[in-house]
């Protein structure tokens, strides 16, 4: 079912021999490669557009919330499955609570916030895609940034043996870092996942003798030396994890390619890894095509295994069997019973694109007890007013007070349930099967003053009027919730003219000059904090933007109007 070589279809791919060419930083300015969009077709889901970003077109964000829900920044990368299908930007994106964008990466293809030295850190992969999008596997890098964007950490993996897996095995990718999984852990170092195209005898499957695997491979990477400190291949325990545990097979029972380097089988798929501390020693990991949650003592030998299909090494409690299917992101996240018990989330796709329709997608809460081997199931959450059979990817997030947020992976809708596994926020970006996340986040902690300037520009309004238009891509409402504009007649003698709170991802002003008719010379804004906040004072100055010369800019070209920042509804929403 591999394809040649995917690029992520439209934005997320590496250049071959550059990742990264901005220096220490990572925002404007860093190169990537990058495809037009401008010949492709128009989108069918709705999209938004920004005078101070023209790039820029996240999808119309639908939110439904009860007032119980979390207050928090969503974290999504959209990626489309269909390759007529243009969601205008893909990539990665955070909206607030009211589905605005904060902040969009346009090159990458998964990201989230964690924490490195007891601080927040945005993480993200960037790379290219071998395969498709539902079962492929990513050749690329992990960027960590600080809270102003700054690049302080790049993990990759190079060391001269990978094969890609792909139809361009003669051009070697400059890093092999897979997109399924970078975690950091509290010891400062990143688990992260990679594939390598390597040949091998698949004829006790009845696949060739001298076929082709995918060795599914897990590294833990010092951050601050990228020096590998653990090292686990498939293919070296292929006596505990055998051939024959995989479900990816044709309809006949013969396994899915294998025939040469180009078309590896993946037999495995890990597609989740996290540490087991502090519960135990080792690494729990998801491997998809199997069926199988494998614990792996520190050593990489098996542990346990836990099978969707009949248990594997666990029995289940009052003959309830805790069934899963094609699953994702398995996360141990507490004890429970003095410790005898591991507790752990999974994302249960229960579907794949050759099997599906027989089970919905739901968040299983699992309970091990691994002395006794007995497994029993906490929770099922699913929404019985939306059943949901994601074909791939997904995954689920504890948040505080028993509350859980689940993305749907290929389905492009997030939710979060609370502590009686009730929806109460449901968000939707596209349509089914033709865009999605990977995995999604809520994250209620995340503060950030981009490294760059913020961006103005003028515009037209209905009345025929000047505005002024400004936005800083990145900040968060804490950081910036206004804005000052100055004016002046002489470039470093600028007057304050008018304050304003933010209004969303743009903020614009009209100001009373009818076109044809300002007499500024001059205009820059700056993002301010406390602006309206009902404390005495000025509010601070975070950040001024370039300094526009306004004659300068009127000779330019014709001013944009505001009426291009509507949302664009003129197209289907069904293909």
């Amino acid at each position: 079912m591999l394809s040649t070589f995917i690029q992520i279809l439209l934005l997320l791919a590496i250049p071959r021999h550059s990742i990264c060419t901005s220096g220490d930083t990572a925002g404007p300015g860093v190169i990537h490669a990058r495809l037009s969009t401008s010949d492709l077709p128009a989108p069918y889901w709705p999209y938004r557009s920004f005078i101070t970003e023209p790039d820029f077109h996240p999808p119309q964000i639908s939110i439904t919330k009860q007032p119980s829900a979390t207050q928090g920044l969503v974290f999504l990368a959209q990626v489309p499955f269909v390759a007529n299908y243009d969601p205008r930007t893909p990539g990665g994106l955070v909206v607030d609570e009211q589905g605005d964008p904060v902040y969009y990466n346009p090159i990458t293809f998964t990201h989230r916030i964690q924490q490195l030295d007891e601080q927040n850190v945005y993480v993200y992969w960037t790379g290219g895609v071998a395969g498709n999008l539902i079962d492929g596997h990513g050749m690329g890098a992990v960027y960590i940034l600080n809270q102003n964007y700054s690049r302080i950490a790049t993990i990759a993996l190079n060391d001269g043996t990978f094969v890609a897996g792909d139809s361009k095995q003669n051009q070697p990718y400059p890093s092999y870092v897979d997109l399924h999984e970078a975690q950091i852990t509290p010891r400062g170092t990143i688990i992260v996942t990679a594939y390598n195209s390597t040949p091998f005898d698949l004829s006790s499957v009845g696949g060739p003798r001298q076929g082709w695997i995918l060795d599914s491979q897990i590294y833990e990477i010092d951050i601050k030396t990228n020096k590998t400190l653990f090292r686990w291949s498939s293919i070296e325990h292929v006596h505990q994890l055998p051939l024959n545990r995989s479900h990816q097979l044709n309809p006949d029972g013969s396994i899915r390619n294998g025939k040469n380097a180009t078309h590896p089988w993946d037999y495995l798929l890990t597609n989740s890894i996290a540490p087991l501390e502090p519960y135990d020693e080792g690494y729990l990991l998801s491997i998809r095509h199997s069926w199988d949650i494998v614990a792996l003592n520190k050593n990489g030998t098996v542990k346990w295994i836990l099978n969707g299909l009949d248990g594997g090494d666990f029995q289940p409690q009052d003959q309830n069997p805790s069934s899963f299917r094609w699953q994702h992101h398995v996360r141990p996240v507490r004890e429970e019973h003095r410790g005898e018990e591991l507790v752990m989330t999974v994302f249960d796709n229960h579907n794949n694109a050759f099997d599906n329709g027989t089970a919905q997608t739901t968040a299983l809460t699992l309970a091990l007890n691994t002395n006794t081997r007995v497994v029993r199931t906490v929770s099922s959450l699913h929404d019985p007013q939306d059943a949901i059979w994601a074909l791939s990817q997904g995954s689920v997030q504890t948040l505080a007070n028993d509350r859980t947020f689940v993305g749907y992976g290929q389905i492009p809708k997030l939710k979060e349930f609370d502590p009686q596994g009730k929806a109460v926020m449901v968000l939707r970006f596209g349509n089914d099967n033709q865009v999605g996340s990977y995995r999604s986040w809520l994250e209620t902690g995340w503060s950030a003053t981009p490294y760059w300037n913020p961006k103005f520009e003028l515009a037209i309004s209905s009345r025929n009027r000047y505005a002024v238009v400004m936005s800083w891509n990145g900040a968060t409402a804490d950081v910036c919730d206004g804005w000052i504009i100055y004016v002046g007649e002489e470039r470093d003698a600028l007057v304050p003219f008018a304050s304003l709170r933010r209004q969303g991802f743009e903020s614009t002003h009209e100001t009373p000059f009818a076109v044809g008719s300002l007499g500024w010379l001059y205009l820059q804004v700056a993002a301010v904090n406390g602006i309206g906040n009902g404390v005495d004072g000025e509010p601070t100055e975070v950040r001024r933007s370039d300094v526009m010369d306004v004659k300068k800019r009127l000779e330019d070209d014709t001013l944009p109007s505001l009426s291009v920042t509507a949302i664009a509804t003129n197209f289907p929403t069904s293909p």
